[in-house]
């Protein structure tokens, strides 16, 4: 209804007989059967509406007779909309249950059940980083942000949560990336993909610590990382951001001597534009442009990306969605692979090999990604819902000439990974929750670095799991989850593995804001297409090892989690945690002497154990703001008759962040990352990269200085303010001191 006819009706309203007004009233659960209080249900075009309250009860008395689309909303679940005709006097009864979905509250996270959860109620740490945090901080890629959460460490553009990942040379991967709960894969053959994301349309990033192989299978062996995107406004929304900066010059003469471009300021830029509106009464989405160009700190470090992302959302009926998330990124990177000397860690090198050409160490690529994950969500009752959902992942990566033309396609890498999965969540009693799913995925690769068999182009791993999960409030304090997981691979065309994941976890409230928690699981990870078949004498020589094992683990948590709010005086959020993997079969890249090449290999038993704590400090309203995190670890190789630690892995993390407001709409903040020397690296890697066992602690402090007035944000950040030089792997010099000039604009 227009705005001129709700206006003509409004003030026709007190002239009218109360016998002509019709009333509505009905409850609002969610899917359930648990009563929502504060949900908006409002007849859509109107100025009737009301609030539920603490029974889920809504009334809406004196409304004209007429046709009216009823909706229902809430944060943290999907809106439903049902049409109902109204008569003069009627009394009708309209009920709706709400599905819940990833958009929801801070508090509520999903990654822990595969299902909305308070994050009080999760039985194991998780970490959450939100858009602000993304946003003040100036961050445009996924690694960088993971940078700044607690227990998670970047080995180059490798993850490394709590210290289950080395660094192996961009070739497998234990954690999973989800993007709103769907894989967000590679097809085995260009690392995880960080960059892939809509940095300006994430609601949050969840980090899962620990195996989720009972939930998420293979890859999740060391923890999972959700981003969670947003919804649709109400009310349309556009946005541009503009970020520039540059890399200061080298202070090292010596340094500067090998290549001119150290002497001067190295620029980088990005352009944001994204725009969410509500296109009709059951459709809506957001779309997201992203120009990113980066000339790099080191020589052939460049990179330039073209992205675009959108999302739609259709309600087709009450109870029923359909969510399709799509992107397209175009990418043409000069790849700095490892350096040519500590004296000369600017320039890449070079290793000689037994073909015609020496390898060298840098890679230029171009590269075209496509995305497509939909999703259809019903609920056709108030306990129970279903969700089927498909992904395609499409790479075509092509080197670069001397030139810098492309080349073939078959001089490169085409990779398809495609499968789908079906959830169904049933609430049989309150307080019990039932989670039940299957999922097939393959995976399909053509690489000039994976030698072909018996003719076949492509390399092909398919996959097929079920999964189930059940929750029960044994009291109001007590809750038990327990959950199994069935996944089967085939990695040859006469041979399949197969394994079981399970895990239980038990959650005590001991008193308000104070739970205590315990966690069991078993964990596997099957290698990769690329660990077992890469091959390559072009820029390292790697052999292939298509007799890997699959990977597992046993992991064990206790931890506790506490709150404490002193009205607007102060808020503490803290956890600590106590965590103990064994692993059996863990692959690592070792040197074959026989071969003078590396090779991956399994590592009869590993052991990580150590402890993690945080603390979240809020104080006079959001004033002060403060955050420290800290993670010890004791890794070590148990395969020989003495423990040895384990390769890049470091055993203190310390993340720590502070940020004050300023009069005059500023807000001043700093952010400290601190990682001591890795106890043990590959030496067998200085045998072709000069200086390549070369580590130091890595001691990085962030500044930044933000002005916000209306819909307008300037932030100034100074990166790496102390310009302190550092590797984060081996042989690859981490970016000097930057600055950086961010515009934020809502139009």
């Amino acid at each position: 209804m227009r705005y001129s006819s709700l206006l003509l009706l409004l003030i026709a309203l007190p002239l009218r007989a109360q016998p002509e007004r019709a009333t509505l009233e009905g409850t609002v659960r969610d899917v359930y059967g648990t009563p929502l209080a504060g949900v908006n249900v409002v007849l859509v075009g109107t100025l009737y509406g009301a609030a539920t309250d603490a029974a889920g009860r809504y009334l809406i008395a004196n409304i004209p007779p007429g046709t009216y689309t009823v909706r229902a909303s809430a944060v943290g679940y999907v809106p439903a909309e049902q049409t109902v005709t109204l008569t003069p006097g009627a009394h009708r009864r309209l009920d709706f249950a709400l599905v819940p979905t990833v958009i929801e509250a801070p508090e509520v996270v999903v990654t822990a059940a595969r299902r909305a959860q308070p994050l009080e109620q999760v039985p194991i740490s998780l970490s959450v980083l939100s858009l602000a945090d993304v946003t003040a901080r100036g961050l445009f890629t996924l690694d960088d942000a993971l940078r700044y959460i607690p227990g998670v460490q970047m080995t180059g553009n490798q993850v490394n949560i709590r210290g289950s990942s080395g660094f192996t040379y961009n070739a497998g991967s234990r954690v999973l990336l989800l993007i709103d709960g769907f894989p967000m894969l590679s097809p085995d053959a260009d690392g995880v993909p960080f960059e892939l994301l809509p940095i300006a349309q994430i609601d949050r990033i969840e980090v899962l610590k620990g195996p989720g192989s009972a939930l998420y299978g293979s890859g999740a062996l060391g923890g999972v990382i959700q981003v969670v995107t947003r919804d649709f406004p109400e009310q349309p929304e556009t946005e541009v951001r503009l970020s520039g900066g540059a890399y200061e010059p080298v202070r090292h003469e010596e340094w500067r001597a090998h290549w001119e471009g150290a002497r001067h300021w190295r620029p980088f830029g990005t352009a944001i534009f994204t725009h969410a509106r509500r296109l009709s009464d059951r459709l809506g989405g957001w779309i997201h442009l992203t120009y990113l160009r980066d000339t790099g700190h080191l020589n052939f470090s460049e990179r330039t990306m073209l992205q675009g992302y959108t999302k739609l959302r259709w309600q087709p009926a009450a109870g029923a969605r359909v969510v399709v998330l799509s992107g397209l990124t175009w990418r043409r990177n000069d790849s700095f692979l490892y350096w040519n000397g500590l004296r000369d860690p600017l320039n890449p090198g070079s290793i000689p090999t037994t073909g015609a050409r020496d390898a060298v160490g840098a890679n230029d690529t171009q590269s075209l990604q496509w995305t497509l994950l939909p999703a259809f969500t019903h609920a056709p009752g108030h306990s129970f819902f279903y969700t089927i959902g498909g992904r395609l992942y499409v790479l075509a990566l092509r080197p670069l000439d001397e030139q810098g033309r492309p080349k073939p396609l078959s001089k490169g890498t085409l990779g398809f990974r495609y499968g789908g999965q079906l959830q169904l969540d049933w609430q049989p009693a309150e307080g019990r929750y039932l989670t039940f799913g299957a999922s097939a995925d393959a995976v399909a690769t053509r690489s000039s670095f994976f030698p072909s068999e018996d003719g076949h182009p492509f390399r092909s791993q398919p996959e097929v799991a079920v999964f189930g999960q059940w929750e029960e409030a044994l009291t109001a304090r007590w809750r038990l989850t327990g959950g199994l997981r069935f996944d089967a691979y085939q990695i040859r065309a006469d041979r399949w593995i197969t394994r079981l994941s399970p895990r239980t976890n038990v959650l005590f409230q001991a008193r308000p804001g104070l739970t205590l928690h315990a966690a069991f699981g078993l964990g596997f990870r099957v290698p990769g297409v690329a660990e077992r078949y890469i091959e390559n004498q072009e820029f390292f020589p790697i052999v292939a090892n298509p007799d890997l094992r699959p990977e597992t683990s046993t992991g064990y948590e206790v931890g506790l989690r506490y709150r404490y709010r002193a009205g607007l005086l102060a808020e503490l959020n803290g956890t600590l945690a106590l965590f103990w993997t064994d692993y059996r079969d863990l692959v690592e890249p070792r040197f074959q002497a026989e071969r003078l090449a590396f090779q991956f290999v399994n590592l009869t038993r590993a052991r990580i154990r150590g402890l993690e704590t945080t603390l979240d400090v809020r104080l006079l309203g959001g004033w002060l703001e403060g955050m420290l995190g800290y993670t010890l670890l004791d890794a070590k190789d148990l395969t020989g008759p003495e423990p040895l630690p384990l390769s890049f892995r470091s055993r203190h993390l310390l993340k720590t962040s502070l940020t004050m407001m300023l009069p005059s709409h500023l807000a001043l903040g700093a952010d400290l990352r601190v990682a001591s020397r890795p106890e043990r690296i590959d030496t067998e890697f200085a045998r072709f990269v000069p200086d390549a066992e070369v580590t130091v602690p890595v001691r990085v402090l962030d500044l930044r200085l933000r002005w916000q007035v209306s819909s307008l944000t300037l932030t100034f950040l100074v990166k790496n303010a102390l310009d302190y030089y550092y590797v984060e792997r081996p042989a690859l010099l981490a970016p000097p001191r930057h600055f950086q000039l961010q515009l934020q604009w809502h139009l």
